[in-house]
Protein backbone atom coordinates (compact mmCIF):
# COMPACT_ATOMS: atom_id res chain seq x y z
CA UNK A 1 0.00 0.00 0.00
CA UNK A 2 1.11 3.54 -0.68
CA UNK A 3 1.00 6.56 1.59
CA UNK A 4 -0.28 9.74 -0.06
CA UNK A 5 -1.16 13.22 1.18
CA UNK A 6 -3.54 15.73 -0.40
CA UNK A 7 -4.93 19.03 0.73
CA UNK A 8 -7.14 18.53 3.78
CA UNK A 9 -10.07 20.40 5.24
CA UNK A 10 -11.43 20.66 8.79
CA UNK A 11 -13.83 18.01 10.11
CA UNK A 12 -17.42 18.49 9.06
CA UNK A 13 -20.63 16.70 9.76
CA UNK A 14 -21.26 13.86 7.37
CA UNK A 15 -24.49 13.24 5.49
CA UNK A 16 -26.15 12.28 2.24
CA UNK A 17 -28.30 14.37 -0.04
CA UNK A 18 -32.02 13.68 0.31
CA UNK A 19 -33.99 12.76 -2.79
CA UNK A 20 -37.03 15.00 -2.69
CA UNK A 21 -40.32 13.82 -4.10
CA UNK A 22 -41.92 16.49 -6.25
CA UNK A 23 -44.14 16.89 -9.28
CA UNK A 24 -42.28 17.84 -12.48
CA UNK A 25 -45.56 18.61 -14.27
CA UNK A 26 -45.65 17.53 -17.89
CA UNK A 27 -41.87 17.10 -18.01
CA UNK A 28 -41.43 13.42 -18.68
CA UNK A 29 -42.23 13.59 -22.39
CA UNK A 30 -39.93 16.53 -23.03
CA UNK A 31 -36.46 14.97 -22.66
CA UNK A 32 -35.27 14.75 -26.24
CA UNK A 33 -31.72 14.04 -27.23
CA UNK A 34 -31.21 17.75 -27.46
CA UNK A 35 -29.90 19.79 -30.33
CA UNK A 36 -26.43 21.21 -30.73
CA UNK A 37 -26.43 24.82 -29.62
CA UNK A 38 -22.99 25.50 -31.04
CA UNK A 39 -21.42 25.61 -27.62
CA UNK A 40 -23.60 28.48 -26.42
CA UNK A 41 -25.10 26.60 -23.48
CA UNK A 42 -26.90 23.47 -22.35
CA UNK A 43 -30.38 22.32 -23.13
CA UNK A 44 -32.02 21.06 -19.96
CA UNK A 45 -33.58 22.53 -16.84
CA UNK A 46 -32.42 20.58 -13.80
CA UNK A 47 -35.84 20.62 -12.11
CA UNK A 48 -37.59 18.44 -14.73
CA UNK A 49 -35.33 15.39 -14.42
CA UNK A 50 -36.66 12.37 -12.53
CA UNK A 51 -35.81 8.74 -11.81
CA UNK A 52 -36.98 6.57 -14.70
CA UNK A 53 -36.94 2.88 -15.59
CA UNK A 54 -33.60 1.85 -17.12
CA UNK A 55 -31.75 -1.23 -18.21
CA UNK A 56 -29.97 -2.44 -15.06
CA UNK A 57 -26.93 -3.34 -17.17
CA UNK A 58 -26.46 -0.39 -19.50
CA UNK A 59 -28.46 2.42 -17.90
CA UNK A 60 -30.40 3.02 -21.13
CA UNK A 61 -33.89 4.38 -20.41
CA UNK A 62 -36.78 2.08 -21.29
CA UNK A 63 -39.40 4.19 -23.05
CA UNK A 64 -43.04 3.11 -23.21
CA UNK A 65 -44.65 3.32 -26.65
CA UNK A 66 -48.07 4.87 -25.99
CA UNK A 67 -50.98 6.37 -27.88
CA UNK A 68 -51.06 9.95 -26.61
CA UNK A 69 -52.55 13.36 -27.31
CA UNK A 70 -50.05 15.53 -29.16
CA UNK A 71 -49.51 19.26 -28.77
CA UNK A 72 -51.44 19.91 -31.98
CA UNK A 73 -54.61 18.35 -30.48
CA UNK A 74 -54.07 15.25 -32.59
CA UNK A 75 -53.28 11.73 -31.47
CA UNK A 76 -50.29 9.53 -32.26
CA UNK A 77 -47.57 7.31 -30.91
CA UNK A 78 -45.37 8.81 -28.22
CA UNK A 79 -42.30 7.39 -26.47
CA UNK A 80 -42.57 8.03 -22.78
CA UNK A 81 -39.91 7.69 -20.04
CA UNK A 82 -41.37 5.40 -17.36
CA UNK A 83 -41.31 7.24 -14.01
CA UNK A 84 -40.39 5.39 -10.81
CA UNK A 85 -41.36 6.04 -7.22
CA UNK A 86 -39.00 6.01 -4.25
CA UNK A 87 -39.16 2.21 -4.06
CA UNK A 88 -38.13 1.87 -7.71
CA UNK A 89 -41.62 0.81 -8.82
CA UNK A 90 -43.32 2.02 -12.00
CA UNK A 91 -45.85 4.76 -11.39
CA UNK A 92 -47.87 4.37 -14.59
CA UNK A 93 -49.30 7.03 -16.87
CA UNK A 94 -52.29 9.32 -17.03
CA UNK A 95 -54.70 8.43 -19.84
CA UNK A 96 -53.56 9.48 -23.34
CA UNK A 97 -50.44 11.09 -21.87
CA UNK A 98 -46.79 10.63 -20.92
CA UNK A 99 -47.53 12.32 -17.60
CA UNK A 100 -47.31 10.16 -14.45
CA UNK A 101 -50.61 8.93 -13.06
CA UNK A 102 -49.42 10.05 -9.60
CA UNK A 103 -47.27 13.17 -10.07
CA UNK A 104 -46.50 13.36 -6.34
CA UNK A 105 -44.78 9.96 -6.39
CA UNK A 106 -41.96 10.76 -8.81
CA UNK A 107 -38.39 11.14 -7.52
CA UNK A 108 -36.74 14.27 -8.82
CA UNK A 109 -33.02 14.29 -9.60
CA UNK A 110 -32.45 17.51 -7.70
CA UNK A 111 -29.16 16.50 -6.08
CA UNK A 112 -26.72 17.79 -8.69
CA UNK A 113 -25.19 20.27 -6.24
CA UNK A 114 -21.91 21.62 -7.62
CA UNK A 115 -22.46 19.56 -10.78
CA UNK A 116 -24.99 22.22 -11.71
CA UNK A 117 -21.91 24.01 -13.06
CA UNK A 118 -22.30 21.75 -16.08
CA UNK A 119 -24.92 24.19 -17.34
CA UNK A 120 -22.17 26.64 -18.25
CA UNK A 121 -21.30 27.33 -21.87
CA UNK A 122 -19.02 24.77 -23.44
CA UNK A 123 -16.39 27.42 -24.16
CA UNK A 124 -16.16 28.03 -20.40
CA UNK A 125 -15.65 24.32 -19.80
CA UNK A 126 -12.92 24.33 -22.46
CA UNK A 127 -11.26 27.23 -20.69
CA UNK A 128 -10.99 25.13 -17.52
CA UNK A 129 -9.66 22.16 -19.48
CA UNK A 130 -7.08 24.41 -21.13
CA UNK A 131 -6.00 25.57 -17.69
CA UNK A 132 -5.24 21.96 -16.69
CA UNK A 133 -3.25 21.34 -19.88
CA UNK A 134 -1.31 24.57 -19.35
CA UNK A 135 -0.42 23.41 -15.83
CA UNK A 136 0.80 20.04 -17.12
CA UNK A 137 2.98 21.88 -19.65
CA UNK A 138 4.51 24.07 -16.94
CA UNK A 139 8.25 23.22 -16.82
CA UNK A 140 8.01 23.25 -13.01
CA UNK A 141 5.73 20.19 -13.11
CA UNK A 142 7.79 17.00 -13.09
CA UNK A 143 5.13 14.33 -12.54
CA UNK A 144 1.44 13.85 -13.39
CA UNK A 145 0.06 11.27 -10.98
CA UNK A 146 -3.11 10.46 -9.02
CA UNK A 147 -4.21 10.95 -5.43
CA UNK A 148 -6.15 8.54 -3.23
CA UNK A 149 -9.38 9.67 -4.87
CA UNK A 150 -8.16 9.15 -8.44
CA UNK A 151 -7.94 12.88 -9.21
CA UNK A 152 -4.90 14.28 -10.98
CA UNK A 153 -2.06 15.64 -8.88
CA UNK A 154 1.07 17.43 -10.06
CA UNK A 155 4.52 16.97 -8.56
CA UNK A 156 6.96 19.87 -8.18
CA UNK A 157 10.67 19.88 -7.34
CA UNK A 158 10.97 16.29 -8.55
CA UNK A 159 14.30 14.48 -8.48
CA UNK A 160 12.82 11.75 -10.67
CA UNK A 161 9.38 10.65 -11.84
CA UNK A 162 7.13 10.34 -8.79
CA UNK A 163 9.71 11.56 -6.28
CA UNK A 164 8.66 15.15 -5.69
CA UNK A 165 8.98 17.57 -2.78
CA UNK A 166 5.56 19.13 -3.30
CA UNK A 167 2.24 18.02 -4.76
CA UNK A 168 -0.81 19.92 -5.95
CA UNK A 169 -4.14 18.15 -6.46
CA UNK A 170 -6.78 19.33 -8.92
CA UNK A 171 -9.70 19.93 -6.55
CA UNK A 172 -11.43 22.62 -8.59
CA UNK A 173 -14.98 21.40 -9.39
CA UNK A 174 -14.99 23.05 -12.80
CA UNK A 175 -11.59 21.70 -13.80
CA UNK A 176 -12.60 18.20 -12.74
CA UNK A 177 -15.88 18.50 -14.65
CA UNK A 178 -13.99 19.70 -17.73
CA UNK A 179 -11.65 16.70 -17.44
CA UNK A 180 -14.67 14.40 -17.08
CA UNK A 181 -16.31 15.78 -20.22
CA UNK A 182 -13.09 15.56 -22.23
CA UNK A 183 -12.22 12.03 -21.16
CA UNK A 184 -15.77 10.77 -21.68
CA UNK A 185 -15.76 12.15 -25.21
CA UNK A 186 -12.27 11.23 -26.38
CA UNK A 187 -10.79 8.60 -24.05
CA UNK A 188 -7.60 10.68 -23.56
CA UNK A 189 -6.40 14.26 -23.01
CA UNK A 190 -4.49 14.92 -26.24
CA UNK A 191 -5.75 17.80 -28.38
CA UNK A 192 -4.51 19.06 -31.72
CA UNK A 193 -1.77 21.71 -31.24
CA UNK A 194 -3.09 23.45 -34.36
CA UNK A 195 -6.61 23.91 -32.94
CA UNK A 196 -7.37 27.64 -33.11
CA UNK A 197 -8.74 29.26 -29.96
CA UNK A 198 -11.64 31.18 -31.49
CA UNK A 199 -12.56 32.64 -28.09
CA UNK A 200 -9.16 34.19 -27.40
CA UNK A 201 -9.13 37.91 -26.76
CA UNK A 202 -6.31 40.37 -26.36
CA UNK A 203 -3.81 42.21 -28.51
CA UNK A 204 -4.77 41.81 -32.22
CA UNK A 205 -1.09 42.05 -33.02
CA UNK A 206 -0.57 38.72 -31.25
CA UNK A 207 -1.94 36.94 -34.31
CA UNK A 208 -3.69 33.59 -34.32
CA UNK A 209 -3.90 31.95 -30.91
CA UNK A 210 -4.21 28.21 -30.29
CA UNK A 211 -5.56 26.10 -27.47
CA UNK A 212 -2.76 24.66 -25.31
CA UNK A 213 -2.02 21.04 -26.19
CA UNK A 214 0.25 18.36 -24.80
CA UNK A 215 3.60 18.14 -26.60
CA UNK A 216 5.97 15.21 -26.97
CA UNK A 217 8.03 16.35 -23.98
CA UNK A 218 4.99 16.31 -21.72
CA UNK A 219 4.41 12.57 -22.14
CA UNK A 220 7.36 11.69 -19.90
CA UNK A 221 5.65 13.45 -16.96
CA UNK A 222 2.81 10.91 -16.80
CA UNK A 223 3.52 8.05 -14.39
CA UNK A 224 2.16 4.50 -14.60
CA UNK A 225 -1.13 5.48 -12.93
CA UNK A 226 -2.00 8.20 -15.46
CA UNK A 227 -0.31 7.07 -18.66
CA UNK A 228 -3.63 5.77 -19.98
CA UNK A 229 -4.70 9.41 -20.36
CA UNK A 230 -2.36 9.65 -23.37
CA UNK A 231 -3.41 8.35 -26.81
CA UNK A 232 -0.02 6.64 -27.27
CA UNK A 233 2.68 5.57 -24.82
CA UNK A 234 5.43 6.49 -27.30
CA UNK A 235 5.20 10.21 -28.12
CA UNK A 236 6.87 9.61 -31.49
CA UNK A 237 3.65 7.93 -32.63
CA UNK A 238 1.93 11.31 -32.29
CA UNK A 239 4.87 13.66 -32.79
CA UNK A 240 7.19 12.28 -35.52
CA UNK A 241 10.77 13.45 -35.77
CA UNK A 242 9.85 15.81 -38.62
CA UNK A 243 7.98 18.05 -36.15
CA UNK A 244 4.48 17.28 -37.43
CA UNK A 245 1.48 16.03 -35.46
CA UNK A 246 -0.51 12.88 -36.27
CA UNK A 247 -4.11 14.10 -36.32
CA UNK A 248 -5.56 10.73 -35.32
CA UNK A 249 -3.93 11.18 -31.91
CA UNK A 250 -6.49 13.90 -31.17
CA UNK A 251 -9.47 11.83 -32.34
CA UNK A 252 -11.88 10.04 -30.03
CA UNK A 253 -11.40 6.37 -29.15
CA UNK A 254 -13.37 3.79 -27.21
CA UNK A 255 -12.82 4.14 -23.49
CA UNK A 256 -11.21 1.28 -21.60
CA UNK A 257 -12.23 0.34 -18.06
CA UNK A 258 -9.51 2.47 -16.43
CA UNK A 259 -10.69 5.47 -18.48
CA UNK A 260 -14.25 5.10 -17.20
CA UNK A 261 -13.07 4.71 -13.61
CA UNK A 262 -10.81 7.75 -13.95
CA UNK A 263 -13.76 9.69 -15.39
CA UNK A 264 -15.77 8.65 -12.34
CA UNK A 265 -13.05 10.13 -10.13
CA UNK A 266 -13.23 13.39 -12.09
CA UNK A 267 -17.02 13.43 -11.71
CA UNK A 268 -16.61 12.91 -7.96
CA UNK A 269 -14.08 15.73 -7.82
CA UNK A 270 -16.69 18.05 -9.33
CA UNK A 271 -19.58 16.98 -7.08
CA UNK A 272 -20.62 17.91 -3.54
CA UNK A 273 -18.50 15.99 -1.05
CA UNK A 274 -21.58 14.76 0.83
CA UNK A 275 -23.65 14.22 -2.31
CA UNK A 276 -24.80 11.03 -4.00
CA UNK A 277 -24.21 9.60 -7.47
CA UNK A 278 -26.84 7.50 -9.22
CA UNK A 279 -27.27 6.14 -12.72
CA UNK A 280 -29.97 8.77 -13.32
CA UNK A 281 -27.61 11.58 -12.33
CA UNK A 282 -24.85 10.16 -14.57
CA UNK A 283 -27.08 9.81 -17.63
CA UNK A 284 -28.63 13.26 -17.18
CA UNK A 285 -25.19 14.78 -16.60
CA UNK A 286 -23.98 13.25 -19.85
CA UNK A 287 -26.96 14.78 -21.62
CA UNK A 288 -26.36 18.20 -20.11
CA UNK A 289 -22.69 18.06 -21.14
CA UNK A 290 -23.68 16.76 -24.62
CA UNK A 291 -21.25 13.84 -24.30
CA UNK A 292 -23.01 11.94 -27.12
CA UNK A 293 -23.47 14.92 -29.46
CA UNK A 294 -21.13 16.70 -31.84
CA UNK A 295 -20.74 20.37 -30.95
CA UNK A 296 -18.84 23.33 -32.31
CA UNK A 297 -15.89 22.55 -30.02
CA UNK A 298 -15.85 18.77 -29.73
CA UNK A 299 -17.02 15.48 -31.16
CA UNK A 300 -19.29 12.88 -29.58
CA UNK A 301 -18.27 9.75 -27.73
CA UNK A 302 -17.65 7.13 -30.43
CA UNK A 303 -19.34 4.18 -28.67
CA UNK A 304 -22.98 4.85 -27.81
CA UNK A 305 -26.30 3.06 -27.41
CA UNK A 306 -29.88 4.02 -28.34
CA UNK A 307 -32.82 4.14 -25.95
CA UNK A 308 -34.90 0.99 -25.43
CA UNK A 309 -38.55 0.88 -26.51
CA UNK A 310 -41.15 -1.21 -24.68
CA UNK A 311 -44.03 -2.04 -27.00
CA UNK A 312 -47.23 -3.32 -25.42
CA UNK A 313 -49.38 -2.99 -28.55
CA UNK A 314 -52.82 -1.42 -28.06
CA UNK A 315 -53.44 2.26 -28.56
CA UNK A 316 -56.28 4.21 -30.21
CA UNK A 317 -58.90 2.56 -28.06
CA UNK A 318 -57.28 -0.90 -28.06
CA UNK A 319 -56.17 -2.14 -24.59
CA UNK A 320 -52.44 -2.49 -23.93
CA UNK A 321 -50.98 -5.92 -23.22
CA UNK A 322 -49.85 -6.79 -19.67
CA UNK A 323 -46.24 -5.79 -19.07
CA UNK A 324 -45.03 -9.40 -19.01
CA UNK A 325 -46.31 -9.81 -22.59
CA UNK A 326 -44.65 -6.65 -23.94
CA UNK A 327 -41.54 -6.67 -26.12
CA UNK A 328 -38.50 -4.44 -25.54
CA UNK A 329 -35.97 -3.62 -28.24
CA UNK A 330 -33.49 -0.93 -29.22
CA UNK A 331 -34.98 2.26 -30.64
CA UNK A 332 -34.85 2.38 -34.43
CA UNK A 333 -33.23 5.33 -36.18
CA UNK A 334 -35.53 8.20 -37.08
CA UNK A 335 -37.86 8.05 -34.09
CA UNK A 336 -38.87 11.38 -32.51
CA UNK A 337 -37.55 12.68 -29.20
CA UNK A 338 -36.92 11.34 -26.65
CA UNK A 339 -36.46 8.04 -28.52
CA UNK A 340 -33.65 9.53 -30.64
CA UNK A 341 -31.24 10.13 -27.74
CA UNK A 342 -27.93 8.25 -27.58
CA UNK A 343 -26.20 7.07 -24.40
CA UNK A 344 -22.60 6.28 -23.48
CA UNK A 345 -21.85 2.56 -23.61
CA UNK A 346 -20.25 1.62 -20.27
CA UNK A 347 -19.74 -2.03 -21.24
CA UNK A 348 -15.95 -1.88 -20.81
CA UNK A 349 -16.17 -0.87 -17.15
CA UNK A 350 -14.90 -3.38 -14.59
CA UNK A 351 -14.36 -1.89 -11.13
CA UNK A 352 -12.54 -3.39 -8.16
CA UNK A 353 -12.29 -1.01 -5.20
CA UNK A 354 -8.91 -2.04 -3.83
CA UNK A 355 -7.25 -1.50 -7.21
CA UNK A 356 -8.01 2.22 -6.94
CA UNK A 357 -8.39 3.17 -3.28
CA UNK A 358 -6.11 0.92 -1.20
CA UNK A 359 -4.17 3.75 0.46
CA UNK A 360 -2.87 4.54 3.92
CA UNK A 361 -3.46 8.14 5.02
CA UNK A 362 -2.29 10.36 7.86
CA UNK A 363 -5.31 11.94 9.53
CA UNK A 364 -6.30 14.24 12.37
CA UNK A 365 -8.47 12.55 15.01
CA UNK A 366 -10.66 14.89 17.11
CA UNK A 367 -10.20 14.34 20.87
CA UNK A 368 -12.63 16.99 22.08
CA UNK A 369 -11.95 20.20 23.85
CA UNK A 370 -10.30 21.61 20.74
CA UNK A 371 -7.61 18.92 20.83
CA UNK A 372 -6.56 16.76 17.86
CA UNK A 373 -4.30 13.75 17.49
CA UNK A 374 -2.27 12.81 14.44
CA UNK A 375 -2.94 9.20 13.45
CA UNK A 376 -0.90 7.38 10.81
CA UNK A 377 -1.73 4.50 8.51
CA UNK A 378 -5.52 4.87 8.43
CA UNK A 379 -6.94 2.71 5.63
CA UNK A 380 -9.18 4.50 3.19
CA UNK A 381 -10.70 1.10 2.34
CA UNK A 382 -12.15 0.84 5.88
CA UNK A 383 -14.00 4.12 5.41
CA UNK A 384 -15.37 3.06 2.04
CA UNK A 385 -16.56 -0.25 3.45
CA UNK A 386 -18.39 1.63 6.20
CA UNK A 387 -19.95 4.18 3.87
CA UNK A 388 -20.63 2.18 0.68
CA UNK A 389 -20.62 -1.38 1.98
CA UNK A 390 -17.96 -4.11 1.81
CA UNK A 391 -16.04 -4.58 -1.41
CA UNK A 392 -18.00 -6.96 -3.67
CA UNK A 393 -16.44 -10.37 -4.16
CA UNK A 394 -16.34 -9.85 -7.92
CA UNK A 395 -15.68 -6.85 -10.14
CA UNK A 396 -18.68 -4.55 -10.63
CA UNK A 397 -19.30 -4.10 -14.35
CA UNK A 398 -21.08 -1.94 -16.92
CA UNK A 399 -22.95 1.15 -15.74
CA UNK A 400 -23.20 -0.25 -12.19
CA UNK A 401 -19.40 -0.43 -12.11
CA UNK A 402 -19.14 3.18 -13.21
CA UNK A 403 -21.60 4.37 -10.57
CA UNK A 404 -19.83 2.29 -7.91
CA UNK A 405 -16.45 3.74 -8.86
CA UNK A 406 -17.75 7.31 -8.85
CA UNK A 407 -19.52 6.76 -5.51
CA UNK A 408 -16.35 5.37 -3.93
CA UNK A 409 -14.37 8.29 -5.33
CA UNK A 410 -16.92 10.74 -3.92
CA UNK A 411 -16.73 9.21 -0.45
CA UNK A 412 -12.93 9.32 -0.78
CA UNK A 413 -13.12 13.05 -1.54
CA UNK A 414 -15.22 13.47 1.59
CA UNK A 415 -12.72 11.56 3.71
CA UNK A 416 -9.65 13.34 2.36
CA UNK A 417 -11.17 16.79 2.80
CA UNK A 418 -12.50 16.10 6.27
CA UNK A 419 -9.73 14.08 7.86
CA UNK A 420 -6.40 13.93 6.02
CA UNK A 421 -3.55 16.15 7.18
CA UNK A 422 -2.60 18.65 4.46
CA UNK A 423 0.75 17.71 2.94
CA UNK A 424 1.95 21.32 3.21
CA UNK A 425 0.52 22.01 6.69
CA UNK A 426 3.85 22.49 8.48
CA UNK A 427 5.36 24.43 5.62
CA UNK A 428 2.44 26.83 5.94
CA UNK A 429 2.74 27.08 9.72
CA UNK A 430 6.51 27.57 9.73
CA UNK A 431 6.41 30.11 6.91
CA UNK A 432 3.58 32.17 8.43
CA UNK A 433 4.59 35.41 10.21
CA UNK A 434 4.00 35.58 13.94
CA UNK A 435 0.95 37.64 15.01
Amino acid sequence: MERMNTKGRQLRNLGLAVLLITAPALALAQHGGGGDDGGSGTGDIFGDLVHVKRSPTTGQPILQKRWIEMKSDTFGWGYCPIPLNGAGEEIGFADLSCDPADPLAVVEVNYFGRLSGGRTKERNSRMHFDEVISTIKDPAVGTVSQDAVGRLRFGYDCTKLGQCAKWKVIDSPMENLALYARLMRYGHLQTDPAEVDTFAHGDPAAGTQYHPALAAGDYKKFDASTRHLLPEINPLNCFPADGSFVATCAAGVRLASRDFIRAGSFLAGAADKTGVITVDLVQYMNRILKITLDTELSTANVFTLPALIRDCGGGDGVPYLPIEQCTTRAAAAGLPAPANERFVNFRATSYVRNQWHDYLLEVLKPLGGGMWQEVSDVRLMDWLSDQNGPQPLEAVRDVSGFVASASDALRSVEFVHNYEIPADLWDFVLDSPSP
